[in-house]
């Protein structure tokens, strides 16, 4: 997922282990011990109860076991990421990496925690050498997420296409198109990507923010109104809008994808 940034942003599928991994990582990688993975069971059910703490401690264990396997440093590194602790994930990646040098989950993690700490070159080349190696949609849209934040639209959207073969129906991808593209001031892109998830009935309040803020970067606010998105306040509308604003009028794509990188600081 899911991480949504603080105002509206592109959207990052951040689960629990990040990503699938592939029949050759699964041979590389060790099983987790049974007690590894009761830990990491429990760990995770505590989360969804919002007993981070708790939660954060049972994955330290797991990974502090003899001959805890590269997957539960990911698991570590992971409730770290949710948890906003990016050091500390950056660390159990790497730790992961000392176990299984190519193992593909570690990578995306490592790489989305590079590029969070501001390392976003040093990120933007581990993940896309994750991304390649677990070949999930969920990961390449992180990475399509990456490389806008840094300005490289084109590339991002080569990168959300790739996710989006793998994922057609998914809402976030469709939505970080349509938000590199609005950086980029290309309308076309950008309202093909959104005008079909507007009228979905499935679609959450996050993905509402996101289409008003696509709307508001390609100049489009007076055309928000139409759209009848449930659930937002006028006032929440409002800001949105005005961040959108505040984003376009920067004079170039680098500086308006910076702009919007910075709402997930």
């Amino acid at each position: 997922m899911r991480r949504h940034m603080v105002c509206v942003a592109l959207s990052t599928t951040l689960a629990a282990s990040g990503c699938a991994t592939t029949q050759n990582e699964q041979a590389l990688e060790v099983e987790p011990t049974s007690q590894n993975s009761r830990l990491m069971r429990l760990a995770a059910d505590l989360e969804k109860q919002g007993a981070t703490g708790t939660a954060i401690a049972l994955y330290e264990q797991a990974a502090s076991a003899p001959g805890a396997p590269a997957s539960a440093f990911v698991g570590l590194g992971d409730i770290y990421m949710r948890a906003g602790y990016i050091e500390q994930a950056i660390k159990s990646y790497q730790a992961a990496l000392s176990r299984s040098p190519s193992y593909g989950p570690a990578l995306v993690g490592l790489g989305w925690a590079m590029v969070r700490s501001g390392d976003a070159e040093a990120g933007i080349r581990t993940l896309a050498e994750g991304a390649q190696s677990v070949n999930t949609s969920q990961a390449y849209n992180r990475l399509g997420v990456a490389q806008t934040f840094a300005g490289q639209i084109q590339p991002a959207m080569d990168t959300f296409s790739r996710a989006r073969s793998l994922a057609p129906d998914d809402p976030d991808i469709s939505l970080n198109i349509a938000l590199a593209a609005a950086l980029a001031d290309d309308s076309a892109t950008a309202l093909t990507s959104v005008q079909e998830l507007a009228t979905s009935p499935n679609i959450s309040l996050h993905h509402k923010r996101n289409i008003i803020m696509v709307y508001g970067l390609l100049g489009r606010a007076d055309e928000t109104r139409a759209l009848q998105l449930t659930g937002l306040s006028t006032e929440e509308v409002n800001k949105l809008l005005a961040t959108a604003r505040s984003i376009r009028a920067r004079p170039t794509v680098a500086a308006r994808a910076e702009a919007l990188g910075s709402m997930n600081g």
